[in-house]
């Protein structure tokens, strides 16, 4: 088969696997290898990634021609369900929103091959695959601690491979590719492409935040209590109602749990103020010294004090539901009994408390009236009628 430099560009998941080691989980994963090449130069591109889901495959795309510096006319591609929902032999080729939106973004056109007819992208099935499986041979005694240094070590090993003389050609891939190829690509917009996902009906709180991965993110007041559905990347979100882009953030940290990211401008009036470890236990104190004992004590078990905030909230809320005086002594018998006390610890001091107050408010022995209502004398006239 003859090729034009620039024009074709093969990419797939290569058979063989290569593994690394998850430290926070202290065991061994595997790494799922992404090859492309370009047939007519032989230059390749090999990349791990930790999974060959939708999100990686596209990763690994947008690290691919990042890697060339340059997007070509096509790629050709397997008939991936991460990238390719059909591909009938008499019909349209119907790509996911996903990957129709990346080559909208590189204005390069994807080709799937037909399926079960691998000669279509020889050169990712035969070159590449062959340096795959060097790069695994070479690096076959190391061991890497993460993904990242994985990759550290394929790229080193690959700019080696790239950079070999050919046996049968004149120069080497990275030459024919810089002198020959690359000139021929097209340049990369000044953007990459921004890799999304989609998480649905999220309700938006009384204090105008949506909960998203174990943080929230603020949103206009105007949609409290309304389901609104977010689209994410690794950086950022974005959330969306009725498909319409309502509000955006910067995406908190991996590993932080209840965070926020707020605007102002979002907030309802009167402005919400959060509650903090100081104002619930003014709050409890306000109510009594059990109660702000009993508060003290989770705060005080707890590693970091603001993640027990949602556990006082619970307690504090017990107050608005039955009355601040029956929390105060449910806090006093619970007391006696548990030095730690909880929400589910106060409840049934809160139905004690509850059911002997309802006892104590029924007539119990009191004496009837026998003769029915008694009026007073001002009810009648003083001839002896009704007023």
């Amino acid at each position: 088969m003859e090729h034009k430099p620039g024009v074709t560009l093969e990419a797939d998941w290569s058979g063989p696997t290569m593994s690394y080691v998850d430290q926070d989980k202290n065991t061994e994963c595997t790494a799922y290898l992404f090859v492309a090449t370009f047939p007519y130069s032989q230059y390749t591109y090999v990349e791990a990634a930790a999974s060959m889901n939708q999100s990686d495959w596209l990763y690994c795309n947008v690290h691919m021609l990042e890697f060339f510096e340059g997007s070509p006319v096509k790629i050709i591609c397997d008939n991936l369900k991460t990238g390719v929902i059909t591909h009938l032999k008499h019909g349209e080729i119907v790509l996911n929103d996903a990957y129709l939106s990346f080559a909208e973004h590189y204005q390069v056109a994807i080709m799937p091959a037909e399926v079960r007819k691998p000669k279509q992208k020889p050169s990712v099935e035969g070159s590449a695959g062959k340096i795959a499986r060097k790069i695994i041979g070479m690096l076959r005694n190391e061991t890497f601690r993460s993904l990242e240094a994985l990759n550290r070590g394929i790229r080193e090993v690959l700019d080696k491979l790239n950079s070999r003389e050919f046996q049968k050609r004149n120069g080497s891939r990275k030459i024919i590719f810089e002198t020959e190829e690359k000139p021929m690509l097209r340049a990369l917009p000044l953007m990459p492409f921004e890799i999304c996902e989609w998480s649905y009906n999220h309700k938006v709180g009384p204090n105008s935040h949506i909960w998203f991965d174990k943080g929230q993110y603020s949103v206009p007041g105007d949609y409290l209590n309304k389901y609104v559905d977010v689209r994410y990347s690794n950086a950022m979100i974005y959330v969306y109602s009725s498909h319409k882009l309502i509000a955006e953030h910067k995406r908190l940290p991996a590993g932080i749990k209840n965070g926020k990211r707020t605007k102002v401008s979002h907030l309802p009036y009167p402005l919400y103020v959060p509650e903090t470890v100081e104002s619930t236990i003014a709050k409890a104190e306000k109510i009594g010294s059990n109660t702000k004992t009993v508060v003290c004590r989770i705060y005080d078990n707890a590693k970091i004090k603001e993640q027990a905030l949602m556990d006082v909230r619970t307690v504090l809320d017990i107050a608005g539901i039955y009355g601040a005086e029956m929390l105060e002594e449910a806090c006093r018998k619970a007391l006696k009994d548990f030095h730690m006390i909880t929400y589910n610890t106060l409840i049934p001091y809160i139905k004690e408390i509850s059911k002997d107050r309802k006892n104590e408010a029924k007539p119990g022995d009191a004496k009837k009236h026998e003769h029915g209502i008694v009026r007073g004398a001002d009810y009648y006239r003083k001839d002896g009628t009704k007023q």
